[in-house]
């Protein structure tokens, strides 16, 4: 039987090849790229806030109805340059956070094996590689 790599270790290569860092730490709140947390509104409802700047809160941008919403905002800021987050605790696992990473591995794991500067393992890779199908790229004969 082929062994698989576990989810816990396939968040461990794509935050490493990613190069982002996830903290539940609310001292962090402050001190990251971006900040995932809710927030109530003044008539009691709860409202989700994604923002790259805590102090200036774009109600327009920053602010969502459903937090079902959150972790696809999340991987927006990936890619738009975001490395650092803060993430309610709480809310972390309310919008299966893990499940995203997770998600996100499965959709990089041929650049995560072809990545040299992470900690991946010629083991890991041949289980990815044999997992996902994916054959060794042929060499091209040089030609003169």
């Amino acid at each position: 039987m082929m062994e698989t790599i576990d989810d816990e270790r396939a968040i461990e290569l794509i935050k490493e090849h990613l190069e982002i860092d996830i903290s539940t730490n609310i001292n962090d709140f402050e001190n990251v790229d971006c900040s995932i947390y809710e927030e109530s509104t003044t008539d009691g409802y709860s409202v989700y806030v994604v923002t790259n700047n805590p102090r200036s809160v774009s109600i327009c941008e920053d602010v969502y109805y459903y937090d079902h919403d959150l972790a696809g905002a999340f991987e927006e800021q990936v890619r738009y340059g975001s490395e650092t987050f803060y993430i309610d605790e709480g809310l972390y696992d309310d919008i299966y956070m893990d499940d995203k990473l997770v998600e996100m591995f499965v959709e990089n794991v041929e650049d995560i094996i072809e990545n040299e500067d992470i900690s991946i393992t010629l083991k890991e890779i041949n289980q990815l590689k044999e997992e996902y199908g994916i054959e060794d790229e042929e060499e091209e004969p040089e030609t003169a």
